[in-house]
């Protein structure tokens, strides 16, 4: 009813100019709410950053209104009526106005058992972590209480009692659950890292963070690392404004609409990565991407000849390789932090560990493996480091194994098709996407 292969907005007749939806907050800027609610119905949804909400609700010129940090537990104050959700978890993220009289709901309840059963992250008879003690880590809590979870540790910086800080939570030994209820690593402090470490729990089988931007923080990127079932936030926050949108509007979707939505999500905010051996045709296909998938495109030696006004093989030249991995560096974590973009990497991008997280933060690494014969025949013009042709063989015996670890996608390059080469590389993104 309300999708084909892309979603049809439900229109809704306006009760009223004055009534309106919307988010308050505390900094709204980075909110993706307003898109996901404009993409569900044709009704104008606002953010609304608010220091105290006081003058809001006396003024109560809403219709039906959602709520993020830091006002989850203070808005229940000047509610009338609330939600089983609201008092087991003591958070409200979803008010409606009826005719003055306020019903205060929490959708992240809905959103947060969606994201489990979607990801079959079984949370009965489990030992599940929380991380944090605020709002999040109360809807967190009642959720697995709500599934039957065997036990709930919970820790934080500032523990309350029978709580744990980070140092002391190694001694349970069972934890089988983590779910980060903190903000973070969150935007724009993407280099915070991991407030536990992983290894120190053997049995663990699942890692939630609940952070959606960036898409992968740094919890999430080592439990990859360990071979951990891991899942970001964003069908979360997806889900829940699915179902504040049904009480907003009095509808009801399909599953399927979350699931669409958030695909979309997902899709118009990952980075599109390409690495390889220089010559293997990284910013021929970065270009490609970015005109099929709609993204910006970014070529990252490109950007270091224009800001240092000189060409990579001058820059080597005058200040050697180490000076210009410095650059690169300082270039990719510049970029990284960004959205929905095509990035050429240079060739040597795989030498430093942390350029890989840093890209992998918001996106998806595609290794054009292209074979070392294939390579030969190129016209190494411009290569610092193939001026010496006898150079090529041992940088590819150097690198290899590194495009190999660090690439989610690797596509064999023993063809010039590029138009083959390309069909191949879209099926490997619809199948990441479906994964």
């Amino acid at each position: 009813m309300f999708i084909k292969i892309y979603l049809s907005k439900v229109k809704v007749c306006k009760e009223s100019s004055v009534l309106m939806f919307g988010l308050i907050g505390k900094k709204l800027s980075h909110s993706f709410s307003k898109e996901i609610h404009e993409k569900l119905v044709n009704e104008h949804y606002n953010l609304i950053e608010l220091d105290q909400l006081d003058s809001f609700f006396h003024v109560r010129d809403f219709k039906g209104i959602n709520v993020t940090i830091p006002f989850k537990k203070e808005a229940i104050k000047y509610l009338d009526y609330v939600s089983e959700s609201v008092k087991s978890t003591n958070a409200v993220n979803t008010i409606i106005n009826n005719n003055g009289i306020l019903f205060g709901y929490n959708t992240d309840f809905d959103g947060m058992v969606y994201l489990l059963n979607k990801n079959k992250i079984e949370i009965k008879n489990k030992i599940v972590l929380i991380l944090g003690n605020g709002a999040t880590s109360g809807t967190t809590r009642a959720v697995c209480q709500n599934l039957k979870a065997k036990s709930i540790i919970i820790c934080a910086r500032n523990p309350k009692e029978n709580q744990y800080d980070f140092q002391d939570v190694y001694t349970n030994k069972d934890i089988q659950i983590i779910i980060n209820a903190t903000p973070n690593g969150m935007y724009p402090n993407n280099d915070d890292k991991s407030l536990i470490d992983l290894s120190q729990f053997p049995y663990i089988e699942a890692v939630v963070d609940l952070v959606y931007n960036p898409l992968k923080t740094s919890l999430i990127q080592d439990a990859e690392k360990h071979n951990i079932k891991s899942t970001n936030g964003l069908l979360m926050l997806v889900h829940q404004a699915v179902k504040a949108c049904e009480l907003f509007h009095g509808i009801t979707f399909p599953n399927s609409v979350t699931d669409t939505i958030y695909r979309q999500m997902l899709l118009s905010r990952l980075n599109f990565i390409l690495i390889g051996m220089p010559m293997s045709g990284k910013t021929h296909f970065a270009k490609r991407l970015s005109l099929l998938y709609d993204k910006k495109y970014f070529d990252i030696d490109h950007e270091l000849e224009v800001e240092n006004h000189t060409s990579i093989q001058s820059y080597f030249e005058q200040f050697g390789e180490s000076s210009f991995r410095d650059l690169e560096t300082s270039m990719i974590k510049k970029v990284s932090i960004g959205h929905n973009q095509a990035i050429s990497t240079g060739g040597g991008a795989i030498l430093s560990e942390n350029n890989m997280y840093t890209l992998k933060q918001n996106g998806i690494i595609i290794f054009l493996d292209a074979s070392l014969e294939l390579l030969k025949k190129c016209n190494p013009k411009n290569r610092p480091l193939l001026q010496d042709k006898d150079n090529l063989e041992k940088l590819y015996n150097d690198r290899h194994h590194l495009y190999q670890k660090y690439a989610d996608i690797v596509i064999k390059k023993e063809i010039l098709d590029s138009d083959i080469l390309l069909k191949m590389i879209e099926v490997k993104i619809n199948e990441y996407l479906s994964s």
